[in-house]
């Protein structure tokens, strides 16, 4: 059996426990609401990251594929536009229009990545020997959706001339 309180002018009233349990329902329901809004931006970050890594492990892809004498460096005096860096740095290749080709800017998902390649030699403790290793650094760039902030990726990885 339910007793319902009445005023002194005949009417419902709650008490003040019921106003808090209310009240506490409603903090509940909107702590949930904030909790699910901001998971979303938590999706959406990550999903930033793996189209950074996607494009960084391209690139390091292409490299270990590629032969030692068809990457380049950067401090080679003439850039060849033979060479896997050239590729990479430029967008003027023909094959750069096809989904295969490299290019340094892309733009997936309305969030546009910047991606540099550096090839450098790494020189040899052995005058007589000429080193085969180089150094390959891959860093991503672009700017986080929900505050414009700018964040990098970057890769480094070692190539060695086996051929």
């Amino acid at each position: 059996m339910t007793k319902v309180y009445k005023n002194k002018n005949n009417k419902l009233a709650m008490t003040f426990m019921e106003i808090l349990i209310a009240g506490f329902f409603m903090v509940v329901v909107f702590i949930i609401g904030w909790l699910i809004s901001s998971s979303f931006t938590g999706v959406k970050k990550v999903r930033n990251y793996e189209n950074a890594i996607f494009l960084a492990n391209e690139a390091i892809e292409a490299v270990r594929a590629a032969r030692a004498r068809e990457l380049g460096s950067d401090k080679d005096k003439v850039k060849g536009h033979n060479t896997l860096l050239a590729d990479f740095n430029s967008a003027n290749n023909k094959y750069d229009k096809d989904p295969g080709g490299f290019v340094p800017e892309v733009e997936i998902g309305g969030v546009k990545y910047k991606r540099t390649v550096s090839i450098e030699e790494v020189p040899s403790t052995n005058k007589n020997l000429p080193s085969s290793l180089k150094m390959i650094h891959v860093n991503v760039s672009w700017r986080a959706s929900d505050d414009n902030k700018p964040v990098e990726f970057e890769v480094v990885t070692a190539h060695c001339d086996l051929w």
